[in-house]
């Protein structure tokens, strides 16, 4: 604390002396307790150094999920709404907190976080469902779930991330794994498709996992147009470690797929099936309740589509409905609402591609009943999606 050791006595000071030894004084309180408070996660920068090339240490890579998932690493799962991402995402978190293997691939067991952006109740049930198929108790398991999403484009947010970590690791030891369901409802008030507003994210993303030295798993969305590739600017991908793909074909099986492996070997497609699974309880009208669980099948590689029906005009309708569904998903997630109830009528459809030259209404109502004929887009309740 400052404290005043000039010459002038109290008795000789003025009201303007005595304002300024007293502004002095806290000036240097506020100095002392600047120096007693903890950084916060974006002013802690570590120092910048260089070393000898013979001095980097050599070290074979370590698996959290043997062959799929490192240590230490930023990972995502991305796929279409009715991937079952998140049923996926949910095995890798119990595996991992209950040390049993992924379908034969060994993990290394350890307390693991799960920061969700859906509700409790069907995450619960998702959870409970891997649990009686598995003959595991889900109190047994090191396994700390979120009561609501986070923004990890703002710091302020990614700090209560840490704190609320922290608090678990305090008991329960550092954190081997943390899932973020999903990007979009992590995302924040950023822009999923900004340069800028997504190595934000990513920064978010980097002060969780080098916190601990764990592995964050993101789950997202692909794109409307191109599914081979997660949705928003590519700085995400550019930053990732390991990327997964997740289709799903018209008999119900899920491709799973690696599409970026760093530095490692990429694992070899694998393929699963959604099983039913009775949870023991009945909803108000005394039916059992279920869930799904994910189980493993033989892979079969996707036939290759052809151009059957596909012409000219159906194209540009299909294009047309692509960048809308993009707008209304954008904006959904600009607000804070769930990009996959995104909705676009079949009136708004037509109107969009009449602009690009579909003028014609016996022309439109030809190409969109051989767009439906053709399984690419699903009509309902007068709303269109893409299959």
């Amino acid at each position: 604390m400052y404290e005043y050791s000039g010459e002038m006595s109290s008795e000789n000071m003025t009201i303007e002396d005595i304002k300024v030894e007293a502004e002095k004084m806290a000036e240097a309180e506020q100095r002392e307790q600047d120096k007693k408070e903890e950084p916060r996660f974006d002013d802690k920068k570590p120092a910048f150094k260089l070393i000898h090339v013979g001095e980097l240490v050599v070290k074979s890579i370590s698996w959290l999920i043997q062959g799929f998932i490192e240590t230490d690493s930023l990972c995502l799962l991305f796929g279409d709404p009715g991937t079952f991402k998140s049923f996926l995402a949910i095995a890798f978190a119990c595996c991992v907190a209950s040390g049993k293997e992924f379908f034969g691939h060994k993990v290394k067991q350890g307390p693991v976080i799960f920061i969700a952006g859906e509700g409790m109740n069907g995450l619960a049930r998702r959870f409970k469902a891997w649990a009686i198929r598995n003959k595991v108790e889900l109190k047994d398991l090191l396994l700390f779930v979120s009561t609501m999403p986070t923004g990890l484009c703002d710091p302020e947010r990614v700090q209560f991330v840490l704190d609320a970590v922290a608090n678990v690791a305090e008991t329960h030891g550092e954190p081997l794994l943390i899932v973020i369901d999903t990007v979009s409802r992590n995302y924040g008030p950023g822009d999923e498709n900004s340069t800028r507003d997504m190595v934000q994210f990513i920064s978010g993303c980097d002060a969780i996992r080098t916190q601990y030295g764990a592995t964050v798993l993101l789950v997202h969305h692909c794109g409307l147009m191109d599914k081979t590739r997660s949705r928003g600017s590519m700085a995400l991908k550019g930053a990732l470690d390991a990327e997964f793909r997740l289709d799903r074909d018209e008999s119900g099986v899920i491709r799973f797929e690696a599409t970026k492996m760093k530095d490692a070997d990429y694992p070899p497609p694998t393929a699963f099936r959604p099983a039913v699974v009775e949870l023991g309880i009945l909803d108000e009208n005394g039916r059992e309740s279920t869930s799904i669980v994910l189980d493993i099948t033989s892979y079969e590689p996707p036939a290759t589509p052809g151009k059957a029906g596909r012409g000219k005009w159906q194209t540009v309708a299909l294009e047309v409905l692509g960048k809308l569904q993009d707008a209304a998903e954008s904006r959904l997630t600009s607000r804070g609402f769930d990009p996959d109830t995104a909705r676009v009528s079949v009136e708004e459809w037509r109107s969009a591609c009449s602009d690009k030259g579909i003028t014609d209404r016996r022309d439109w109502s030809r190409i969109k009943e051989s767009l439906v004929k053709l399984e690419k887009v699903e009509i309902e309740n007068g709303f269109v999606v893409m299959s």
